[in-house]
């Protein structure tokens, strides 16, 4: 089987993991849906009193930093907007998968989620920078683009466990090098197949399956993959949690001339880049 095959079958075998909730899903077309009121949203959210009351923790947190006190999830999304909400519940959705522990001792899934947030606010805060994309579907393509090692994780687990040992027993192996030679497929794969599976837009597919190489997509498709890849190895610079993955890929300079990013705008997000992930954790969780 292809890489892309295997990948999709890995999919299929994640179970009850791979359905995302129901007012997730309902949530998630609100969110497209330029008719959609805020009145159906605050229905959606009130049968669902856990969510209802991370949205009003997430609105009162230091992250956005509003004025007054918001008591209510109506007015919570008035202060927050659709997109926002969305983002709040497919990560409450997302942390059930990084549950898996350790598997190994250079391996925690909450330190996959630790990068996946810290890759979620540097490409939230490069999308203000270089007004590519929204700064919500960056902060949530960033969250997602990683989501590929944890189906590897769930589904492939011996085979991923024995890549863990071989990349422990080689520092210089990549870690595409590994997938490969070990799951038969990538976390790239992976995720897209995982994106297409959820319904998620084409972009979010994009940037599970090219953060790695986003100047391989033709430009109308490139942005978001381009600056998720940015923000993953800023990420890694700051060495803000499982950041193997991207060892061996180099920054392109071309990602960042075509962004239009200077030397001096990845210093100010790198720089800002560790206080801001705490922060994003107040939002997105922080894993447990």
């Amino acid at each position: 089987m292809t890489p892309a095959a295997l990948a999709v079958d890995a999919v299929k075998r994640l179970g009850p993991l791979a359905t995302l909730p129901t007012v997730t899903l309902r949530i998630m077309r609100l969110a497209d849906d330029p008719t959609a009121t805020g009145d159906a949203l605050d229905k959606l959210l009130a049968g669902d009193p856990t969510l209802g009351a991370r949205v009003l923790r997430v609105v009162n947190s230091a992250f956005y930093g509003l004025p007054g006190t918001v008591n209510t999830t109506s007015a919570a999304i008035v202060r927050l907007g659709f997109s926002a909400i969305r983002n709040i519940a497919i990560a409450a959705s997302l942390t059930r998968m990084f549950r898996g522990g350790r598997l190994h001792q250079s391996f925690d899934a909450r330190d996959v989620w630790l990068h996946s947030v810290a890759v979620a606010e540097g490409a939230r805060l490069l999308a203000l920078q270089t007004r590519k994309g929204s700064a919500e579907e960056a902060m949530l393509a960033g969250l997602l683009h990683d989501i590929g090692v944890v189906v590897a994780m769930q589904t492939l687990r011996p085979q991923f466990e024995q890549l863990l040992m071989a990349l422990e027993s080689d520092p210089t192996l990549e870690f595409a090098t590994a997938e490969l030679l070990h799951l038969g497929t990538t976390h790239e794969a992976l995720g897209a197949a995982l994106s297409n599976s959820w319904g998620f837009p084409q972009s979010l597919a994009h940037v599970a399956a090219h953060h790695h190489a986003p100047m391989a997509l033709e430009p109308a498709h490139r942005a978001m993959p381009a600056i998720v890849h940015v923000a993953d190895h800023l990420a890694a610079e700051c060495k803000l949690g499982y950041s193997r993955t991207v060892y061996g890929h180099v920054l392109e300079p071309a990602v960042c001339e075509w962004l239009g990013l200077s030397d001096a705008d990845l210093r100010a997000v790198r720089e800002r880049l560790p206080v801001a992930t705490a922060e994003a954790s107040q939002v997105l969780g922080d894993g447990s």
